[in-house]
């Protein structure tokens, strides 16, 4: 009797593994199936089963304007790469190289974020943290949120790029102190934003934002505003207001727009309601300055680091710019676009319990807000040096406008994806580098610098 129940119980074996061979076959063929009928797309959305009839609107608006979009079911993406990945995260990363060699994929939108507010992370879509640990004065970061691990599909010899040379099922080493244990590229392949949705009445605000942004041109007599809003951003470090010198190099590059300043030294800039005031008038950019945790950005008056001038979480209540969407830059405002944390999950914030982070609450903003947000998802570093800006985070927010000002790159994924390109063409990070700054923060800069918002959005609009 006992050989006759082994028997069976490998029949059962078999039987269940052959079944979910042809099940994986039959699955995997579709990508391989339109790949040979010559099938090209320009975006691929990942999402969750649950968003995706909401998401359906936004796929035909593309569509519409030219952009060949496809949609996928992200428990689909694991069942087609089932022999590829060690985690769910790389299974999408393998799915994103198919899809760029097989239908020309150039933009990835990922849509989807925590499930719930619990202090356990469960996520629709998963995320990736690298784990370049290193101290900030009395405070240590072990690791932090990145999608550009998603984007760099490629090392520097054409092969999958892992972020885990050593294969150890940590990603992005570089311990205090040490040479890097895994060298990623950093260079971005594919163009990847994240909208961080956590429910369907998320998905529906952000499809109907985008759609309406890029339906028609954006007035001139709104987008053509580019509002900054800075201070002193080390009072007790240096002699220069650091946060007002880098925003004015921004508006430099960005020829034709109407300045709105919004700045400590002379006034502009006395609390959080001349925020609201200008992003209400309406303005095409927005660039805050300064300094950030996941519920607040804020920054100094002149020489007195005493006193903060924030704008809040709390604040963006009474923002109801409607149709009138920026896009936001904020790098150098630690932490604000930290989309990991739920109300019982809330760190760098004093343990005060927030609902969502600095930067995802400005972009999902129902009655206005913004259209996307790029912001650090973990601590960034300014540059020593002002004049060169050398591998600082204000470097990064600086040129983006210079992409999109001087270069004219008007897609928002480009636009990001082109500036860390630069980045790394100008700074060379040297994997060898032992110090505790030096080649590792900047690095670091480049990895937390987080696109919220639709990769192959229109800037201007339609």
């Amino acid at each position: 009797m006992k050989g006759s129940f082994t028997i069976i119980a490998l029949m059962i074996a078999f039987l269940f593994f052959s079944n979910s061979i042809l099940i994986y076959n039959l699955q995997s063929k579709e990508i391989d199936n339109e790949a040979q009928s010559t099938v090209s797309y320009d975006l691929l959305i990942i999402s969750p089963k649950p968003f995706m009839r909401y998401i359906q609107p936004l796929v035909k608006h593309k569509n519409n304007h030219g952009v060949k979009t496809k949609l996928i079911d992200v428990e689909e993406v694991y069942n087609q790469m089932f022999w590829h990945g060690r985690d769910k995260a790389e299974k999408i990363k393998y799915f994103i190289k198919k899809a760029h060699e097989q239908w020309g994929i150039n933009y990835v939108l990922l849509i989807g974020g925590r499930k719930n507010q619990l202090a356990r992370e469960t996520w629709w879509i998963p995320v990736r943290y690298s784990h370049l640990d290193r101290k900030y004065d009395e405070f240590i970061e072990r690791k932090f949120l990145c999608d550009l691990y998603f984007a760099d599909i490629y090392d520097k010899n054409g092969n999958f790029s892992s972020w885990d040379t050593n294969g150890n099922g940590i990603y992005g080493e570089w311990p205090e102190d040490k040479a890097a244990v895994d060298i990623p590229d950093l260079y971005p392949d594919v163009f990847v934003g994240r909208l961080p949705c956590r429910n369907r009445f998320d998905v529906r605000i952000m499809v109907k934002k985008i759609i309406n942004y890029e339906s028609k041109p954006c007035s001139d007599s709104w987008f053509k505003n580019m509002v900054v809003v800075a201070g002193d951003t080390y009072p007790e470090k240096t002699p220069y207001y650091d946060g007002e010198v880098y925003t004015q190099k921004g508006l430099d590059m960005m020829p034709g727009f109407n300045p709105v300043k919004l700045w400590t030294s002379d006034g502009s800039f006395k609390n959080w309601k001349d925020v609201v005031k200008a992003i209400n008038k309406g303005c095409g950019f927005i660039w805050f300055s300064g300094h950030g945790n996941p519920a607040s950005w804020g920054t100094y008056p002149p020489n007195d680091s005493t006193k903060w001038i924030r704008f809040r979480l709390r604040h963006m209540a009474f923002l109801f710019n409607g149709k009138k969407l920026p896009i936001c830059i904020t790098g150098s405002g630690c932490f604000n676009s930290m989309f990991n944390v739920s109300l019982l999950h809330s760190p760098w914030v004093y343990g005060l319990p927030i609902p969502k982070c600095w930067s995802w609450a400005l972009t999902s903003k129902l009655t206005g807000g913004s259209i996307a947000t790029i912001g650090a998802t973990a601590l960034s570093y300014e540059s020593p040096d002002i004049n060169v800006g050398y591998g600082g985070i204000e470097w990064l927010d600086m040129h983006f406008f210079g992409e999109y000002g001087l270069n004219n790159t008007d897609i928002l994924g480009e636009t990001w994806g082109n500036t860390i390109t630069n980045f790394l063409d100008n700074f060379p990070i040297d994997w060898n580098d032992t110090s505790s700054t030096g080649s590792a923060l900047i690095a670091k800069n480049v990895e937390q610098w987080l696109l919220i918002g639709d990769p192959s959005l229109k800037i201007g609009g339609y």
